[in-house]
């Protein structure tokens, strides 16, 4: 696949890793690209301060694909380094790049409080796991029956940035409605997600999956 085929957008999180410590993924963003030109990157930090890079320097790059669903990961080396305005790599651009197809069914067990809103109200309820495709929530009320829609708001950490994000909800299925126990459970799939919402749940189901 080619990387301009990925139309990603800027700001995304990345993931870098030098060849001379392969076993650390250091956190970037994406700033832009130029087809077959370059790629600019945030240069990762640490310690408070800009990692340092040398001109040449080899790395691989690791990100989420909305597009193509993807884990994506490719190789580049440094062919630039500049302090101003901002810390940023420029890199050379890939011939290629490799995916890897995320299954939808893949969850992760959350904890992420959320807010519903449902016909002008607002109600709280507690996402217990998560896909990029649906989730199951816990919520102390009644929130509908089957084939119910609503927006459900929440925060995620993806990649170190804190996001709100709104998913468009439908209710698949009541697993639980018994207010005997307190608890209403409802297995709920995501509807017509935007691009930018849709990257920030896959590289928070990724982060989660790497650190079960």
């Amino acid at each position: 696949m080619k990387f301009e085929g990925l139309k990603l957008l800027p700001g995304i999180p990345l993931q870098l890793q030098f060849h001379h410590t392969p076993d650390v993924r250091e956190r970037s963003l994406l700033v832009g690209y130029l087809k077959n030109k370059g790629i600019v990157v945030t240069t990762p930090q640490i310690n408070g301060g800009s990692r340092p890079v040398k001109l040449g320097e080899q790395l691989n790059i690791r990100l989420f694909s909305s597009e193509a669903n993807s884990a994506v990961a490719f190789s580049a080396q440094t062919t630039h380094v500049t302090v101003s305005p901002f810390p940023q790599l420029y890199l050379s651009y890939p011939s290629s790049v490799a995916t890897g197809e995320i299954r939808k069914a893949v969850r992760v067990s959350t904890d992420l409080i959320s807010t519903i809103k449902i016909a002008g109200a607002s109600l709280s309820a507690t996402i217990v796991d998560l896909s990029t495709s649906g989730c199951r929530i816990e919520s102390p009320k009644p929130l509908g029956v089957a084939g119910d829609r609503f927006v459900m708001v929440t925060k995620v950490d993806a990649a170190g940035l804190r996001r709100i994000i709104q998913l468009p909800c439908e209710i698949k299925v009541v697993i639980n409605e018994s207010l005997e126990t307190d608890v209403c459970s409802y297995g709920l799939a995501f509807e017509a997600l935007s691009e930018e919402v849709s990257l920030v749940l896959h590289a928070y189901v990724y982060y989660q999956l790497r650190q079960a």
